[in-house]
């Protein structure tokens, strides 16, 4: 089901009438971080040795990318999609009990489980239930000003699903070590750490307050740039046929690979990359670490959509922009036509994909090489013509919508 796109609130002050409450904590703390970043860093930077200069800059370039690729890689493929069927003790601690802390943003269990009711939205759409909706004020800045930054200050109401989604994160014990640990972390990671470096390095206050600086720049530039995804990948972006709540599908690069092909990932969330096709590939450098990490053992059975599935939402979104797009009557006409050539791309691609399966089959049974061997290259033949029957199913269906834009037009 598509989210109800129409605004639920002609002003923000309004949904504190539906049982909204500041967060004063989070409020306070992310108004004095942000101010004391943008008064005193500069204050800080100036005043440190200058032997610490290069530290400085490299600290807050390395705390934007650890905190940036902890949340992306960590806290939202692998937690809060799960896009990965085991996950090694290692990578939680590293990523989990350190970058995801640095990035600030709540511990794990309230982040994903916030995150994991912002899709629901997509399917139930219940839209008051996304916690960082970026439609529910008639006007662009209010939109953009609640979903960037407000949303994140704000305790929303209890419901079933809040509920739910908190519940399923509980269950894994390592997370809620962390929440214990949370604010000790945060403590330690963010404030001692810093200011210890900074301080053994120069041997003085202003070299140990130049690095903390440093450390609240670096943190607010990863809050920020995290949100983007909350709001400009739902505000502005390439929206022919899409149907989530996300609009941007490859425009906008953002956090590491998580801002571009949104659509893509709304439509697959359990997917470990964030988009299909080639340029999945080229924006999506946390696909890259996930891949990696993959290759060290350190997590295993990552997830991603079939050729089918994919198959499918593209084709379903051509379907949908037309269906929106053209006058009723000449749809009529041509809407068995698109419809039946759809359903052709999609049997011959599940057709090459079980072929497929069956080389991977044969692989693990134990057969005498030659045997093994003679089977494979028969399946291969079949294989390579189910390939090219796809492909030819493929090039039809996309024939069918041209033809039918040159008869509308």
């Amino acid at each position: 089901m598509a989210v109800n796109q129409t605004p639920l609130f002609s002003r923000i002050r309004d949904i504190f009438d539906q049982g909204f409450t500041v967060d004063w904590i989070s409020t306070i703390y992310v108004s004095l971080t942000h101010l004391i970043a943008l008064i005193g860093a500069p204050f800080a930077f100036y005043y440190a040795p200058s032997e610490l200069t290069p530290v400085i800059i490299g600290w807050i370039a390395i705390y934007f990318v650890f905190g940036g690729v902890s949340i992306t890689a960590y806290c939202h493929r692998l937690i809060t999609h799960q896009a990965a069927n085991d996950i090694s003790l290692p990578v939680h601690l590293f990523f989990g009990f350190v970058g995801q802390v640095l990035a600030m943003q709540g511990h794990i269990i309230r982040w994903s489980s916030n995150h994991v009711l912002h899709h629901g939205a997509d399917k139930s759409g219940k839209h008051l239930l996304d916690p960082y909706s970026a439609t529910w004020f008639p006007s662009t800045w209010q939109n953009f000003i609640w979903s960037h930054t407000i949303a994140h200050l704000i305790n929303h109401p209890d419901s079933e699903e809040k509920d739910r989604a908190i519940a399923a994160k509980e269950k894994v014990k390592i997370l809620r070590i962390q929440r214990r640990l949370y604010v000790p972390l945060i403590v330690l990671w963010v404030y001692i750490t810093p200011f210890s470096v900074g301080y053994f390095l120069t041997g003085t206050l202003a070299g140990g307050l130049g690095l903390l600086a440093a450390s609240l720049v670096g943190m607010i530039l990863v809050q920020h740039n995290t949100w983007t995804v909350n709001s400009i990948t739902h505000m502005w972006g390439f929206t022919r046929g899409l149907h989530s709540s996300a609009l941007n599908n490859y425009l906008w690069l953002g956090p590491l690979g998580e801002g571009n092909h949104h659509a893509d990932h709304h439509d697959c969330q359990t997917d470990y990359r964030n988009g299909f096709g080639w340029t999945g590939w080229l924006l999506d450098p946390t696909r890259y670490l996930l891949l990696s990490l993959r290759g060290l053992g350190l997590v295993k059975g990552l997830r991603s959509a079939s050729k089918h599935v994919e198959s499918e939402i593209i084709a379903q979104r051509r379907l949908r922009e037309l269906e929106t797009k053209s006058p009723s009557p000449l749809w009529s006409l041509w809407e068995q036509k698109l419809i039946s050539a759809k359903a052709d791309w999609l049997e011959k691609t599940r057709q090459w994909e079980q072929y497929c399966q069956q080389v991977k089959k044969l692989k693990k049974m134990s057969l005498p090489d030659f045997e093994l061997q003679q089977r494979i290259e028969k399946l291969k033949a079949e294989i390579q013509q189910a390939k090219v029957n796809m492909q030819e199913a493929r090039m039809s269906f996309f024939d069918t919508l041209s033809a039918y834009k040159q008869d509308m037009a």
